[in-house]
Order: C-alpha cells, then structure tokens, then sequence
C-alpha cells in the first residue's frame, strides 16, 4: 500500500516583517520638521509669500544657499502646511522616544487630541495657502498656535531639554 501524504496548503499570509524603529526622537521631529516650517508659516503674517524674492548674484554658494529658495512663496507655505500635518503620523509612530529616553505618550487621550488639534491646524493653514491670502494664512496661525502651545504645556515646557518631567502626562489631582 502506497501512502501519499498531503502537503500543508501554503499559509495565505505573509511572514509579518519587523516594524523599524524610528530613527530619531521626538526632539528631533519638532526640531527638524515642525520648528522650521511653522515658524515658515508664522512669517505669512507680516511678509506676503507672494511678493517678489532678490536674487543673489554669487555662484557656487552651498546646497542650503542654492536649493532654499527653489520652492518658494505660496509653494513653501502649501509644503510647510503639508509637513506640520502629516508629520502628525511620524509623530504617532510607536517606538519613538523622547529626548530623555522616556517613551512618546502615545496611549495619553490628552497626547491623542494634542496630534488631533496639529493635524485639523495643519489642514486648516494648507486650505488658506491654496487661496493664496496672506490674510487666511494668518488667520490659520491662531489654531497652529494653540496646537503648539497646549501640548508643550503639558508635555515640553518642563525643565531643560533632557529632563524626567518631560514627555510625563499630568498627574491628576
């Protein structure tokens, strides 16, 4: 008697892959995305992106002299809007550390709505750079301001830079 032994189906899912890690700390977002480019779009309210640039007449400058103004005016206000929004989820993204060491709050509802509030303020300052209203855009900072400034109560305006109380939800009373 020949047995003939069946083979296991092959598995419909594919092997999970290891989740990378983030590269840099929370920190380092703020300071590499969302410090330059808010204060880009602070700068909407007193000068118009649409008003006309000097040129330099210097050759040979470095990468940053050469290469900062090729999106300029409503262009990097529009990107900047895009930045501070989808930065949100590069700020979400789990594994990621703050400059102390301590984990990103991510499971804080507090923490949850402060990215909420960024993501609504960013969309808000992208839809008034797209009118192309130095008005608008200024109007929009009023929102991103409060974005900013009600998480960095809560979980940035603690002490120096490396301090434990820092990315450390409040204590309820």
């Amino acid at each position: 008697m020949t047995t003939i032994a069946a083979a296991e189906p092959p598995s419909s899912k594919p092997a999970a892959k290891p989740v990378p890690r983030p590269a840099g700390t929370l920190a380092q977002v703020m300071r590499g995305i969302y410090f330059p480019n808010s204060n880009l779009i602070f700068d909407v309210q007193q000068n118009d992106p649409s008003a006309p640039k000097k040129k330099s007449n210097e050759a040979g400058g470095s990468a940053t002299e050469t290469y900062s103004g090729t999106y300029s005016g409503w262009d990097a206000v529009e990107n900047a809007a895009v930045a501070l929004t989808d930065g949100v989820d590069l700020i979400l993204k789990p594994g990621r550390l703050c400059e102390n060491g301590k984990s990103v709050p991510l499971q804080q509802a507090d923490f949850q709505k402060f990215a909420r509030d960024m993501r609504a303020a960013g969309v808000a300052v992208l839809q008034a750079a797209r009118s192309r209203s130095q008005e608008k855009v200024s109007d929009a900072t009023n929102a991103l301001t409060d974005a900013c400034s009600n998480c960095h109560e809560v979980y940035r305006d603690k002490g120096p830079a490396a301090s434990q109380a820092r990315c450390t939800p409040a204590t309820k009373r």
